[in-house]
């Protein structure tokens, strides 16, 4: 289109007004006659500007009228830098209007020459290739300078071949118009038909201006209400300008389309895209495997060789949406159905009015965007400039057996944002600079919140992309409901749905009442298990409800450590293992692995390794001052509702004056406050700090009996540590016995004695005789 319009401008610098207008007094006014060979030639600064020959020429008396035969005018330009030629059979020249008239077909070729080479005789040396055009009734008013025709114009150049119908050159103001109905077919492998209503050049300013616009090539389609071409010297396009609404679509199986307002193009010498602007407004949508749809309020693109985007800069609200390939299908129909902005009127939707479209994908949302692009079509990289957002679609798996996965969405908004795309232009990797924030929903739960300093999120392969690990470092801080948790370092994983803290882990969940220290600690959203490790700490606060419990009673806050722990939300229960100690004011349990409920306020432990387990209680001596009794095991189940602690497995009591072994004991601890402790005692300013008091001791299995001076046998043996009483009985056919040195050994059905006097009670029958003695302490 552009060589058109310069050869029509070319062809109006021949001059060819003034060498006809001078014709007839060059060749006699009043002579009517043939004129063979004739030749002239016009000159200036010492270069032949233009020269005109005809086979003949005739003159005629009536009406002043004139004609040339074969004529051929070559125009050499003022710096010798052309040789262009027009030639035409026969030319009219009136006199009385000064129109000169084309009489049939007038051929123009266009060549560009390197400058002082091309005078008459010479051997120009050509530069590029030449350009032909076509046209008949061509009229040039030597009065007004303007030539125009209304017959169609056939142009022939290097890239393709073209027509347009009608044209109008002023000479005088250097403008030229082609009227309407303008067509450009290239040539090469990727053919592209071009439509214009009319173009417009004006040579002081080197612009051509096209109205309504259209190019076809293949699956692609672009539209223009007005374009504005910036021309060099040598006519090659170095900016174009593009108003009024500027549409562009590819159709195909990745389907595409986009709008704007206006946009602006610059070019290098060889027509090669060098940048563009697009503003005012631009909405895309695209379909297949990355199917996408946005908008921005401008766009800067970067091409690198062959035209192909390299670096796309989007500004001002930019919103865009990557649509699952699940959804391609639905799309691709509605595409199909809405976008018809070359075939009809442009769709010019925003992203938010299209929502209805398809289901919503992976959403950017920010002041800006930068897309990196590999060969035109591949996505390398895509930064955020200034605050960003993006919005992921999860599906997470229900924790309840049988249970369809729902869908959430996980929001991660940070300062800086930059993804990187795999071959197949999915997103691999997402990193964020400080500060960053996630939000991920999931319906029927509450929001989890987790913020820091830098973010790195990895996203699963294949047709269904979705956010596989999230990366979070620096600062860590996480909250979910009622629960918060800082770490220098925090990993989410997607499928399953838990959430991975390491360094300085702490942790406190509102809503039970607990706070948590460790190493590390995962969070399953899906199983509710709270799994912590290294240094674990836990603390479970007072519960501002009146209780009577014993050792784990509501009314005091109860500490846990351990290497590792495991917690069920559900159950209410937390697992330590690992030299795990828990322990209530000075009530203290360890072992190798404890297990404690807060909701039903129970705990078990059991030995592990041969490490036994073992607590620790009071109970008063013979002087009534309360002295430790310590108790090992290979099992401890404590219900605190009933205050019992029943130990199994090589038990082992030990107090100042006695130590007790057995298989099994079932230990009974004093309410630390209430009615029943009220009655019985008055409790004591220490009682919050110190261990719990023994109530009853029911031991049985074996039973091992050691005090100072005597040792007892039995199967059976119950304590009262009020009474300070022993009563031990056997098995059947064993009966209990006692040893004292200075006594001997002492049996009968049941032994009872006592620990503060050392008195012996023994039932020697089933008969109510007893005798009674004392053992020398």
């Amino acid at each position: 289109m552009v060589a058109v319009v310069a050869g029509f401008y070319i062809y109006a610098r021949y001059r060819v007004q003034r060498a006809i207008h001078d014709l007839p007094t060059k060749l006699g006014v009043n002579i009517q006659q043939n004129t063979e060979g004739f030749t002239y030639s016009q000159a200036a600064g010492g270069h032949t500007i233009f020269s005109v020959s005809a086979a003949n020429a005739i003159r005629y008396k009536q009406g002043g009228r004139a004609e040339l035969h074969k004529v051929k005018i070559l125009s050499y330009g003022r710096q010798s830098d052309r040789l262009d030629e027009i030639s035409g059979d026969d030319f009219e020249y009136d006199a009385q209007s000064g129109d000169i008239t084309a009489k049939g077909r007038v051929s123009i070729e266009l060549q560009a020459v390197q400058p002082a080479t091309s005078a008459p005789g010479s051997s120009p040396k050509k530069v590029g290739s030449p350009l032909h055009l076509e046209t008949s009734g061509l009229t040039f008013n030597k009065n007004s300078g303007i030539a125009k025709t209304t017959q169609k114009i056939n142009f022939s150049l290097p890239q393709g071949t073209g027509s347009a119908l009608g044209a109008t050159y002023d000479s005088k103001q250097n403008i030229f118009q082609l009227h309407s109905d303008i067509h450009l077919l290239t040539n090469g492998p990727k053919p592209t038909k071009l439509q214009a209503g009319s173009a417009l050049y004006a040579q002081e300013s080197q612009e051509l201006r096209l109205k309504d616009l259209r190019a076809e090539s293949a699956i692609r389609k672009l539209q223009a209400q007005n374009v504005v071409l910036h021309l060099r010297d040598d006519k090659t396009v170095e900016r174009a300008d593009a108003g009024g609404g500027v549409d562009a679509l590819v159709r195909g199986l990745r389907r595409a389309q986009l709008h704007t307002a206006q946009a602006s193009f610059t070019f290098g010498p060889q027509n090669q895209a060098s940048s563009g602007h697009l503003f005012g407004g631009v909405t895309w949508e695209t379909s297949g495997s990355t199917a996408s749809r946005g908008n921005a309020g401008r766009i800067i693109l970067s091409f690198g060789s062959d035209n192909q985007v390299k670096l796309a800069e989007l500004r001002d609200n930019v919103d865009l949406v990557q649509v699952p390939a699940s959804q391609n299908g639905k799309q691709e129909s509605e595409m199909r159905k809405n976008m018809s902005l070359v075939d009809k009127q442009p769709n010019t939707t925003t992203v938010a009015q299209q929502e209805a479209l398809a289901p919503r994908g992976t959403q950017f949302r920010g002041d800006g965007l930068d897309l990196v692009i590999l060969n035109g079509t591949r996505l390398q990289t895509a930064t955020s400039v200034g605050t960003a957002q993006i919005a992921l679609p999860t599906v997470q798996k229900s924790g309840q057996t049988g249970s369809q996965p729902q869908s959430g969405k996980t929001t991660i908004t940070a300062s800086r944002l930059e993804v990187k795309f795999s071959d197949d232009n999915r997103i691999s990797t997402l990193a964020g600079s400080s500060p960053v924030k996630i939000i991920s929903s999931t319906p029927g739960q509450p929001d989890r919140i987790s913020q820091s300093q830098d973010m790195l999120a990895t996203f699963t392969k294949g047709k269904t992309q979705t956010l596989e690990d999230v990366i979070q470092t620096g600062n860590v801080q996480i909250q979910e409901g009622k629960r918060i948790a800082t770490a220098d370092q925090a990993t989410y994983s997607q499928g399953a749905d838990s959430m991975s803290l390491k360094g300085n882990v702490r942790y406190k969940d509102e809503s039970t009442g607990s706070a948590l220290t460790s190493n590390s600690l995962i969070l399953n959203r899906t199983t509710g298990e709270t799994s912590a490790s290294g240094d674990v700490k836990t603390t479970y606060a007072e519960q501002k409800t009146p209780e009577s419990g014993g050792m784990l009673s509501a009314s005091q806050a109860v500490h846990a450590t351990a290497e590792q722990m495991v917690a069920r939300n559900s159950t209410g229960s937390a697992r330590y293992s690992g030299r795990a100690r828990l322990w209530q004011g000075g009530n203290i349990v360890q072992a190798p692995v404890l297990e404690f409920n807060r909701n039903g306020r129970t705990l078990d432990a059991r030995t592990q390794s041969s490490e036994p387990v073992s607590t620790v209680f009071v109970q008063p001596d013979k002087n009534g001052k309360d002295v430790p009794v310590e108790v090992k095991a290979d099992h401890l189940h404590y219900e605190d509702a009933q205050r019992k602690a029943i130990f199994e497995g090589s038990i082992l009591v030990r107090s100042a004056d006695s130590t007790l072994r057995a298989n099994k004991a079932v230990i009974t601890l004093k309410p630390r406050t209430g009615a029943e402790d009220a009655k019985a005692r008055t409790p004591k300013a220490s009682d919050q700090g110190a261990p719990s008091e023994v109530q009853t001791i029911d031991a049985a299995g074996d039973i091992h009996l050691e005090q100072p001076g005597r040792k007892a046998l039995g199967a059976h043996l119950i304590y009262t540590a009020d009474e300070g009483k022993f009563v031990l009985t056997g098995s059947p056919g064993v009966p209990p016995s006692i040893f004292d040195a200075e006594h001997g050994q002492v049996t009968g059905v049941s032994l009872t004695f006592f620990n503060r006097d050392g008195r012996v009670l023994v039932d020697s029958s089933n008969s109510t005789s007893i005798t009674q003695t004392r053992f020398k302490k």
